[in-house]
């Protein structure tokens, strides 16, 4: 989407009515169901919840329409990957998802890396694909464990992210340097200035920074931190989620713009049921982690 396209859009935060999820959400909605009743990041279990609930009428790219098509046929799920990119597709869908590998992992970064590229898997067999999506995991990891009283520990975040970077593709290693300086500058980039140095497209590796440069600079301002991913352009509605995930990862439920929440759908798998989902992801997670501290 163009920039200017993006600001016509971006004035339509401001005003009343019901807001529809993308496929974005709807795979997000999926793979937590999963974690919630496996208790840990199963492929073929990912695969069977993506098989059944994903709505393919809420905005999939063709590729994934496929994979999910290709897994309704009956293919298993470590087939899929490369039905459509033979080598592999580096988009950022594995990363736009991945928001509840990154809550439930978020106490340990090695289980999280190989959650994150697990449930990749099934759609991005890709390295710059599945490590896009261990950058936003990690990300909201490390936003779910900073104290959401205080501010953004940008620095401390950038350091944990690099350990878990280590030894992925590069391009997020010279991405995560570009944010650090542009970070110790303390000033804002324009939209421009965003898009030019990290990228705005469906490639992850030049969407995946774009959002961790935008949640890490305006966190904890939900709001604006969501204008200013729209203000990219390009990929904006899954940019602006992974903004969204990190950012609502670090200020929680109540640093949520109360009047977005109930603008939003709330069908049978609507803000009603994602509030559910969110509760009973929780409550699996402490369930675990409580039986093996006793």
């Amino acid at each position: 989407m163009h920039p200017d396209k993006a600001g016509f859009h971006m004035g339509k935060l401001s005003k009343t009515f019901s807001r529809n999820y993308t496929d974005d959400t709807d795979m997000t909605l999926a793979l937590a169901e999963s974690i919630v009743q496996s208790g840990k990041v199963d492929p073929e279990d990912i695969a069977k919840h993506f098989s059944l609930s994903c709505d393919l009428t809420r905005g999939y790219a063709i590729g994934t329409i496929e994979a999910v098509q290709a897994l309704r046929a009956g293919l298993k799920w470590h087939q899929v990957a490369r039905i459509v990119f033979e080598k592999g597709s580096f988009g950022n869908g594995a990363a736009m998802r991945v928001s509840p590998v990154g809550l439930f992992y978020h106490h340990d970064l090695d289980s999280l890396q190989e959650a994150a590229i697990k449930q990749a898997n099934i759609t991005h067999a890709h390295p710059l694909g599945q490590w896009g999506a261990v950058m936003q995991a990690a990300a909201i990891g490390l936003a779910v464990i900073q104290n959401s009283k205080e501010p953004f520990k940008k620095e401390e975040v950038i350091v944990h992210l690099r350990e878990v970077l280590w030894g992925g593709p590069i391009e997020y290693m010279r991405a995560l340097n570009k944010i650090e300086e542009r970070l110790a500058k303390g000033k804002k980039l324009q939209a421009r200035e965003v898009v030019r140095s990290l990228g705005n497209g469906v490639e992850a590796q030049f969407s995946v920074p774009s959002a961790s440069y935008i949640a890490f600079t305006y966190s904890p301002d939900f709001s604006d931190a969501i204008r200013a991913a729209i203000s990219l352009g390009g990929d904006t509605d899954t940019i602006a989620g992974m903004v969204g995930a990190i950012v609502g990862a670090h200020m929680g439920e109540k640093g949520l713009p109360v009047e977005w929440i109930e603008q939003l759908e709330d069908g049978p798998r609507g803000r009603s049921f994602a509030r559910s989902l969110a509760d009973r992801l929780f409550e699996r997670w402490w369930k675990i982690h409580q039986t093996c501290a006793e």
